[in-house]
C-alpha cells in the first residue's frame, strides 16, 4: 500500500513548517480575524506561536506578529489584540 504523504502547512509568524492538523487556522474578512469557515483565504498560526502571543510579548516579537498579521490581511488594523481576545475565549 502507498504511503500517504503529510499535509505541511506553514505558521506566517515563524514560517515553521507543521502538520495542518496542529495548526490554527485563520481569516480575515471585513477588517476582523474569525475561525476559518471554509470560505475565502485563509492562514495558519502554530501552537507555539499561539502560546507565545497569549504571554505578554516584549516590542520586538509583538512588531514581528503585527507585521506578519497584516501581511496576510493587507491592511494595518489592531490585528494582535484581535488575536489575543480570541485565543482567550478559545481556550
Amino acid at each position: 500500500m502507498a504511503s500517504l504523504k503529510k499535509i505541511l502547512r506553514t505558521c506566517i509568524i515563524c514560517k515553521g513548517k507543521f502538520e495542518q492538523k496542529e495548526l490554527l487556522r485563520l481569516k480575515c474578512e471585513d477588517k476582523k480575524l474569525s475561525l476559518y469557515d471554509n470560505k475565502g483565504r485563509s492562514f495558519y498560526i502554530c501552537s507555539e506561536c499561539k502560546v507565545n502571543l497569549q504571554l505578554d510579548i516584549n516590542g520586538k516579537d509583538y512588531k514581528k506578529f503585527e507585521k506578519s498579521l497584516c501581511k496576510e490581511c493587507k491592511n494595518k488594523d489592531k490585528y494582535v489584540t484581535q488575536l489575543k481576545e480570541m485565543l482567550r475565549d478559545v481556550r
